[in-house]
């Protein structure tokens, strides 16, 4: 009887019978968006990329309009990033270092939504899928389905009730998950404010690099053919410490400025990373799970583009990078 009553009304309205589904998924998407923000949790998650697993420990506390956020790496190097809104602090204890700086993007775990993209149902397709489990607390699952072949798909997991995400997969073809981060534990309540302090307290002998130098709208580089849906949604000069050597993204001690344009439709998110050319390169591409890399000269420049996009995507932007004189 139920079946046939919904039939029947859709029928009248000649409305899809995915449509409200559609619209809820979506919901839950900004709803994920306002959990990372607003929830107070503590838990460990693990990033899951090819054959290596990382995992790291964080700390969310959300009080009268104040956020703090501590995130340590259990593997790998120590790090440890500390978070007061939008400041940031990075403690490095390998190299002593401190590097303070300025949030410039919203869409890290658990959060989802790298901007408010009001358009995204004109790239995606949203259903709700079945209530799943992780981390021992049940959770909906939306999927998201790219309607062309320049972006991927993805599933996420949002707690039930609080909307947290739990759970988050990068989906390429044939189904295959490229990548995904997930909680293998977590607590979500009352956060004891001392848990977010650093670990590191004996820091007088530390120096302090600022990771972001400044921010940066009128450099002259711009993309002329964007993918459909994507816009430039920052301009930043920064300090880093990673090279492209033609296979991989390599670290080292040595911090260099670069201009880096990052462009995104919402969900995925391209960065293209100027600087002039110096020293040795190798032309080329590689893939990291979800996450592409091409490296390639521009005159007296060596542009890297790393995007979680397929290749056809990073080549459109490769191929569309110019440089106007002022």
């Amino acid at each position: 009887m139920r079946t046939l009553f919904l039939s029947c009304i859709l029928l009248v309205t000649g409305v899809p019978a995915f449509a409200d589904d559609s619209v809820e998924a979506q919901a839950i998407l900004q709803k994920i968006q306002t959990a990372a923000q607003k929830t107070n949790f503590a838990g460990t998650f693990v990033f899951q990329q090819d054959n290596e697993l990382l995992s790291s420990r964080i700390t969310h506390r959300f009080e009268a309009g104040d956020e703090q956020e501590k995130i340590e790496k259990l593997d790998g190097r120590p790090r440890e990033y500390i978070r007061h809104n939008e400041d940031i602090l990075s403690y490095l204890p390998d190299t002593k270092t401190l590097r303070p700086e300025t949030r410039q993007a919203q869409d890290m775990f658990p959060a989802v939504l790298a901007f408010n993209g009001a358009n995204l149902g004109e790239h995606y397709l949203f259903k709700l899928a079945e209530v799943a489990r992780v981390a021992g607390i049940d959770c909906r699952m939306v999927v998201v389905e790219p309607k062309d072949l320049l972006r991927y798909g993805y599933r996420f997991c949002a707690a039930i009730p609080s909307n947290l995400m739990l759970q988050a997969q990068t989906i390429g073809l044939n189904n295959k998950v490229l990548e995904q981060i997930a909680f293998s534990n977590l607590t979500i309540g009352s956060i004891d404010e001392n848990s977010l302090k650093t670990s590191y307290t004996a820091t007088s002998d530390w120096k302090t690099v600022r990771g972001s130098v400044a921010v940066s709208t009128a450099s002259g580089w711009a993309v002329k053919s964007l993918p459909a849906g994507f816009k430039k949604i920052r301009e930043v000069r920064r300090l880093i410490n990673h090279h492209f050597d033609g296979s991989s993204i390599k670290k080292s001690t040595d911090l260099h400025e670069v201009l880096q344009l990052v462009f995104s439709d919402g969900l995925a998110t391209i960065s293209v990373f100027i600087e002039p050319m110096n020293g040795d390169h190798r032309v080329g591409v590689t893939q990291e799970g979800a996450t592409l890399i091409s490296g390639h000269q521009q005159g007296n420049f060596w542009l890297t583009i790393v995007g979680e996009v397929p290749l056809a995507t990073i080549k459109l932007i490769s191929d569309s990078i110019e440089y106007k004189l002022k």
